[in-house]
């Protein structure tokens, strides 16, 4: 009845064939919307084990006929779900960090738009940094190549002259695996709340094998541009 009562909104033959079109249109995207918040937030709250095509349509409020219009299974609503969030938060982070900062003005700012953003939304910072890597290959590899972007951004560190000489070839690599997981510790143990108070630590790992610990720490001081 459900599936019906959607069918018969998004058609409603006493409109125009063009108004009708953008009709069905706007209620698909208001349905797929609702589906990735659903998946988003069921993803945090049960995983991805314990998240279900006919769960994810119950909390989207739709049929899981309605689910199979715009995903062929959970693992693409998974992946869609993950894409969303990634896009969002590269928006708010080319918002936040100037792009004429010098780089390691660049990674503290960095650092400091991701952590607000966990805070502001736990349950998408649980999906993307827990559960990414237990939903199947496809998520799978959009976590690991969000991570090797970040790996790519930590390695404008060894153009700099300040950088020491010799620094191992998996030096970003182990950083950004280091932060990632402290960031995991914090969800899991603590939860988001005052994730914002990590700044210095994660500067201090990402920066002080380039810069030294005292210059790192320096960044995030008071008398530093905090």
């Amino acid at each position: 009845m459900q599936y019906l009562s959607e069918r018969l909104h998004a058609t409603n033959t006493g409109k125009p064939r063009g108004e009708k079109e953008a009709n069905r249109e706007t209620v698909a995207g208001q349905q797929r919307h609702r589906l990735l918040a659903a998946t988003e937030q069921l993803i945090a709250e049960r995983g991805c084990a314990g998240t279900s095509i006919e769960r994810i349509a119950k909390q989207a409020r739709v049929s899981s006929i309605t689910f199979y219009d715009h995903f062929a299974g959970k693992e693409e609503a998974f992946v869609a779900a993950f894409d969303e969030a990634a896009t969002a938060t590269l928006g708010r982070l080319a918002e936040e960090v100037p792009a004429d900062l010098p780089w390691p003005e660049q990674v503290r700012e960095g650092l400091r738009s991701l952590l607000a953003t966990i805070a502001d939304s736990p349950e998408r910072a649980t999906m993307c940094l827990i559960e990414s890597q237990k939903g199947g290959p496809a998520l799978l590899a959009r976590y690991e190549a969000q991570f090797d972007s970040a790996v790519a951004l930590l390695s404008e560190g060894r153009l700099r002259d300040e950088a020491a000489p010799g620094l191992p070839e998996s030096l970003e690599e182990t950083t950004v695996a280091g932060i990632a997981w402290l960031l995991r510790e914090q969800l899991e143990t603590v939860g988001a709340e005052g994730i914002e108070e990590m700044l210095p630590r994660l500067v201090d790992v990402a920066l002080t094998p380039y810069l030294g610990s005292a210059e790192a720490l320096h960044l995030v001081a008071p008398g530093g541009k905090a």
